[in-house]
């Protein structure tokens, strides 16, 4: 079933990015390792979370204190994100290319925190419910997003087979 799936063009580019990091273990996808090896200043406080560059290289991030541990870590990863892969002043942006930005990095979170090199090598459980609630453990994340994450990894798994099936080759 494995052999079906594909990573979508941003799924690919953080699996990149995790390797060069060498990130392996879900436990390393934390603010604390990746922002020690990209050098982004994490500072936390009773502010909405967000990311700047002060000047080219220079990374920053404000994290929501107010927020659990947990929420804590989506929101750096939906600022990193934007950090690594958006520039240019939002404000500046038709509202349409600043929605496409808040979408990309929705997805980022999925596959920065649950990536898909990882899974694939977990003894996922047969139920669902059970996968879920794993998956959830795993990866310190709210059973929600586990079952985002199951479920676009079964349609992407499904439409590798459908692809297979059509090919003219078969």
């Amino acid at each position: 079933m494995k052999s079906y799936y594909q990573m979508t063009v941003l799924e690919k580019w953080t699996e990149d990015l995790y390797n060069r990091l060498q990130i392996k273990q879900p436990s390393q996808i934390s603010i604390e390792y990746i922002s020690e090896r990209l050098n982004i200043w994490v500072h936390y406080l009773d502010v909405r979370s967000k990311a700047v560059e002060a000047s080219a290289g220079m990374y920053s991030m404000f994290i929501d204190n107010r927020l659990p541990a947990s929420m804590q870590r989506l929101e750096f990863l939906h600022a990193l994100c934007h950090l690594l892969r958006h520039s240019g002043k939002r404000t500046l942006m038709p509202e349409i290319f600043t929605q496409d930005q808040e979408d990309e990095s929705d997805r980022f979170i999925l596959y920065a925190s649950m990536p898909y090199s990882m899974i694939s090598r977990m003894p996922l459980p047969e139920h669902r419910g059970e996968a879920i609630r794993y998956l959830s453990a795993m990866f310190q994340v709210p059973n929600e997003l586990a079952v985002q994450r199951i479920d676009q990894i079964q349609r992407r798994i499904f439409q590798g087979q459908l692809l297979a099936v059509m090919s003219p080759a078969n």
